[in-house]
């Protein structure tokens, strides 16, 4: 629950104004005088407490309506939890093999791809959600310099979709794609040359120029009846390429923080 610092404001405010004039007014010329030994009727006590119900019913009227909207976003309202998949990275084989492909080039998989699920643990549906890579650095290997690298103000496509602002409904999960290395290619030039192609990284959806180093990459969640909500992960890859997934799980380390 959020708070309104702004409407705590007011009352406060209200409160210390009526405590202040109190100490100052002379409330005393207008207090009545009544012979303390008259007992008090019946009538007279139900009045009276008919009336302190009556305040106390509409101070309580005066606080539903000023917080309202944050009571009920209290009760009812979605609630967004990242959690790691239970393959973090997968492979993806589309098109990786060829029929003119020899034992010394064969690639496996076309390139490795790292997800993180999104869960709605609320009971009302998050709506328009949609993930940005807000920030992203990089500190090459063997170095303590941090690099800040430039993001864009794209949102990712969600796994499935095709669409970058969807609706999660309460209870529901959805993948995203965080980041994708992809296999190094060969390929021929027009005068006949063998030329190869370096593995590359690509986090969110900017393709790093860099190989070896660390990433440190923050995600943030934006929904129309949510509040922004963030995710980090590093990335720590050498810069090789494996073409099968536990070998090179030892040369990439992906994981949340």
């Amino acid at each position: 629950m959020r708070i309104n610092y702004k409407k705590w404001g007011i009352i406060i405010g209200v409160v210390a104004l009526g405590y202040l004039i109190g100490l100052v007014f002379p409330y005393h010329f207008f207090q009545p005088s009544f012979n303390e030994s008259d007992p008090i009727t019946k009538a007279e006590y139900y009045r009276i407490v008919i009336a302190i119900i009556s305040a106390m019913i509409t101070f309580c009227a005066m606080i539903v309506a000023l917080f309202k909207d944050d009571f009920r976003e209290y009760w009812k309202r979605p609630k967004i939890k990242f959690i790691e998949p239970s393959n973090l990275t997968i492979e993806d084989k589309e098109n990786s093999e060829s029929e003119n492909a020899t034992s010394e080039s064969h690639i496996i998989v076309n390139k490795y791809i790292s997800r993180i699920e999104v869960l709605n643990e609320g009971n009302l549906p998050a709506q328009n959600a949609e993930i940005y890579l807000d920030n992203l650095t990089f500190t090459p290997k063997n170095s303590s310099i941090q690099q800040h690298v430039e993001t864009t103000s794209t949102a990712l496509e969600w796994n499935g979709n095709g669409s970058s602002s969807i609706i999660i409904p309460p209870g529901g999960k959805k993948l995203v794609r965080i980041a994708e290395i992809t296999a190094p290619e060969k390929f021929s030039t027009p005068d006949s040359t063998q030329t190869a192609k370096a593995a590359t990284i690509t986090i969110g959806d900017l393709e790093s120029t860099e190989q070896k180093g660390t990433w440190k990459a923050k995600f943030t969640l934006y929904a129309q009846n949510h509040r922004p909500t963030s995710f980090d992960i590093t990335i720590e890859w050498d810069g090789q390429w494996k073409s099968r997934l536990t070998e090179f799980k030892n040369h990439c380390m992906i994981k949340k923080i």
